[in-house]
């Protein structure tokens, strides 16, 4: 490697054959005025993504660093330990099936920076898209954060800001057990855990462009990955681990009881309309005392704020 790297890409990949070749030839389109480094950590896949690598790591070894596993550990661990290797004063983080949109958006989120040392962070809208080319809009959506700061309070209350839109500064190059441990309790925290690790750290800022395109697995049987269909019941079981492990990592200094209800409003009510009540309210059985008795009350509160907007919209 030559010059150190001011930020380090970290793309994380697993069984991604069709889709890695678009991520990194989007990062490494990036126009920039420093010197970046990528980061590739490939979790143990059984397709071609770990050849493609290697190509790209032979044409490109003075900016391209790789990781291929020999065993397969998930998500959250492989994000962690390649944020923890990360030798750039910022990071950034790209999964293997996305891409960017912008060449510039390294540049326009280091010149943010920058020009505004105070912030933890600064992310951006991403463009949904599906295999077929399809897309959705545009997420986060909510203009309470648009152009503006996230904030815990919101993060909270389920107004979610894009981490792996994030360039970040590198608060990763301490090793830190207790962190690391929270990081990666389960396959589904990662992107929560650094969303609370980001703000806690101070303001982050979202940039109303979409800067890349989040591919959400549509009409490709093969895209199931990291991305993989789950039961609404071992979704909520994810969403109910991350947020109890949460709880239990910040131990106070934030309040977890409005993110539980939230998280659970509308799970519940999918679950009323297309079966598997049961094994949902088994998970329901793990929530906090307090949350469970106030669960009926903010339901109906929810319930009726919803007709009433309808109300209002065709009134």
């Amino acid at each position: 490697m030559g010059q150190t790297p001011l930020v380090t890409v970290l793309v994380t990949t697993y069984n991604q054959e069709k889709y890695i070749a678009n991520a990194l030839d989007s990062v490494l389109a990036q126009r920039t005025d420093f010197p970046f480094e990528i980061y590739v950590s490939e979790d143990c896949g059984s397709d071609g993504t770990r050849a493609i690598l290697e190509g790209y790591a032979a044409r490109y070894p003075e900016q391209i660093r790789l990781r291929l596993r020999s065993r397969n550990v998930g998500i959250s661990r492989n994000w962690y330990e390649g944020l923890s290797a990360a030798r750039g004063q910022y990071v950034c983080t790209l999964e293997g099936d996305d891409w960017w949109l912008d060449d510039h958006k390294l540049q326009k989120q280091v010149d943010f920076l920058r020009a505004h040392p105070q912030y933890a962070a600064v992310s951006h809208t991403l463009l949904l898209t599906d295999d077929a080319g399809s897309t959705y809009g545009t997420l986060p959506a909510d203009p309470r954060i648009l152009g503006k700061n996230a904030s815990l309070p919101l993060f909270l209350r389920g107004v979610t800001y894009s981490c792996t839109a994030c360039l970040a500064k590198n608060i990763f190059r301490t090793p830190d057990p207790k962190r690391e441990a929270y990081v990666t309790a389960n396959r589904s925290i990662a992107d929560f855990a650094l969303c609370m690790l980001y703000l806690d750290a101070g303001p982050v800022f979202v940039l109303p462009q979409a800067m890349a395109a989040y591919r959400v697995a549509g009409s490709d049987p093969s895209h199931q990955n990291y991305n993989g269909r789950q039961s609404g019941a071992q979704k909520y079981a994810d969403f109910l681990d991350t947020v109890l492990a949460s709880r239990a990592y910040w131990a106070g200094k934030y309040h977890f009881g409005r993110c539980l209800l939230a998280g659970s409003f509308y799970p519940f009510i999918d679950r009323v309309k297309y079966g598997g009540l049961g094994p949902f309210l088994h998970q329901m059985r793990r929530l906090p005392l307090g949350v469970k008795l106030a669960f009926p009350f903010y339901f109906a509160g929810r319930c009726l704020g919803l007709v009433w907007n309808r109300g209002a919209k065709h009134g």
